[in-house]
């Protein structure tokens, strides 16, 4: 089903990829603002997409986990395509993540993405069958082919980790896989992964909690649910990093990126309506809603995540 047609037309969106977009720093990984009946609250979007781009964020990265898209079937994941490119308007570049246990779901989701102006694909690994080697190369390199855009890919999703080896074949026969998001406890797979493709393929900090020592260690970007809620804070940590001022990142670490993390990002199945419910209480966005089977935060939860928002000044 095509939609582009009431958002974008299809030779707006080709004319906006004429020059692409420097992919680098703090990509956004937004969440996806739902209304009480689970539907999409374009409103609550535009309202989030404004406030992450106007306090600096270098990107945004769009239904990947943080943004629950794998809970929308792929008519919805089009539409919110459509949403998010049309509302950005090349203000900064937009990522989308087009992971599917499904190949075939992946390259089709791909393609439409080219022609809505998206300005790189994210995937994961199939999060189902098959997690050996060979699968996961197969499928990676099938996106690899399918579009003109560059590609980030997944290191640690669902648990499922890339080794060096796989990375390396990547980085030699697929051209357009330009970035890996590393989700693991292990900063230092950064230049693991640097020195093992020959710097072919970027490695990004993916982890919130460890986002200051994998940058640290060389990531040249990052991505960040966290900068829903704190983008500016993220990005300065970035710049003054890339900057060789860590003092001024550490302290921006310690003092905020920490205390929010260490409650809306307390473990990995609540780490969606943590920073959904942080948004909420910010007046960023109109309901804490998340998909079923998602559920809210506690009373407790919400009470403590209150308070860290208050201890860091967002509230």
């Amino acid at each position: 089903m095509r939609r582009l047609d009431n958002v974008l037309s299809g030779s707006a969106a080709k004319g906006r990829n004429d020059m692409p977009k420097e992919i680098y720093g703090n990509q956004c990984l937004i969440v996806t603002p739902l209304k009480e009946d689970e539907s999409v609250d374009a409103e609550s979007t535009r309202k989030l997409i404004d406030y992450v781009i106007e306090n600096g964020v270098h990107g945004i990265l769009a239904h990947g986990s943080t943004g629950e898209g794998f809970l929308f079937d792929t008519d919805e994941r089009q539409a919110f395509m459509d949403l998010v490119v049309g509302y950005v308007g090349g203000r900064v570049p937009v990522g989308f993540d087009i992971e599917s246990s499904s190949t075939s779901v992946s390259i089709k989701l791909a393609r439409y993405a080219q022609a809505a102006g998206v300005d790189y694909l994210f995937t994961t690994p199939p999060y189902r069958h098959p997690h050996k080697g060979p699968g996961i190369f197969e499928h990676i390199k099938a996106i690899n082919d399918a579009t003109d855009l560059p590609v980030s890919i997944y290191d640690g999703g669902a648990g499922i980790e890339l080794g060096l080896d796989l990375l390396k074949k990547i980085a030699d026969t697929c051209e357009k896989v330009k970035y890996c998001k590393i989700f693991l406890e292990k900063p230092e797979k950064i230049k693991q992964i640097a020195e093992h493709t020959n710097g072919r393929i970027a490695p990004w900090a993916g982890h919130d909690r460890l986002s200051y020592l994998m940058l640290c260690y060389g990531a040249p970007g990052m991505t960040s649910a966290a900068s829903c809620v704190i983008p500016r804070e993220n990005t300065e940590m970035f710049n003054f990093i890339q900057a060789g001022e860590l003092d001024k990142a550490r302290d921006i670490y310690l003092s905020t990126v920490c205390p929010l993390n260490a409650i809306a990002f307390y473990t990995v199945s609540d780490f969606i309506a943590g920073y959904k419910f942080a948004l909420y209480a910010m007046g960023i966005i109109a309901s804490p809603t998340v998909r079923k089977p998602l559920i809210q935060l506690d009373t407790l939860m919400q009470r403590e995540l209150r308070a860290a928002l208050k201890f860091i000044g967002k509230l």
